[in-house]
């Protein structure tokens, strides 16, 4: 099985997944079934017109999964910007500085 992060949401297409409202109702597991396999979502319309989707469930976890990376990004960027960043030199001699004690700390554990 693929990580969700793996799994694209793939577009809508109209000729094929918008369906309405009492169609998807009376044939839910199908529809469910489908977006599974395809990972493409289903328009669900109400009265002619467009009322939700039904999408499955590792898309949209993966889906969630960018929005929160992008987001992370973006705070990133603009602490950078704002001079909040560390150099990459600082932030080498940490990581070495954590491994020596966790080593050190595996050492001591081991004996």
């Amino acid at each position: 099985m693929k990580a969700a992060k793996d799994i694209p949401l793939r577009p809508c297409r109209p000729s094929e997944d918008v369906v309405p409202f009492s169609e998807c109702r009376n044939n839910l597991s199908t529809y469910i079934a489908r977006v599974r396999e395809t990972h493409r979502p289903i328009l669900i319309t109400q009265n002619g017109r467009a009322a939700s989707y039904l999408v499955d469930a590792e898309s949209l976890d993966a889906l969630f999964d960018r929005e929160e990376l992008s987001l992370d990004i973006d705070i990133s960027r603009r602490e950078f910007a704002e001079g909040k960043g560390i150099p990459l030199e600082e932030v080498r001699e940490r990581s070495l500085a954590f491994l020596d004690s966790l080593s050190a700390h595996r050492k001591a554990v081991a004996l």
